[in-house]
């Protein structure tokens, strides 16, 4: 969580999902070259939702 140290921030991409920075390594695999972030908000707890990474 959190920036990337400078000296790795060229291997990020960074993405605003409603107001938050959420960098993605630049070497992460997807399925179907589509890679998908949600903000998800329930009661009090905000997380990020990240779908499509291939493993």
């Amino acid at each position: 969580m959190g920036k990337p140290e400078d000296d790795v921030i060229e291997d990020f991409d960074l993405y605003q999902v409603d107001g938050i920075n959420a960098y993605v390594d630049v070497g992460v695999l997807t399925k179907n070259d589509e890679l998908i972030i949600k903000h998800a908000k329930v009661l009090f707890k905000e997380r990020l939702v990240v779908e499509g990474m291939a493993f």
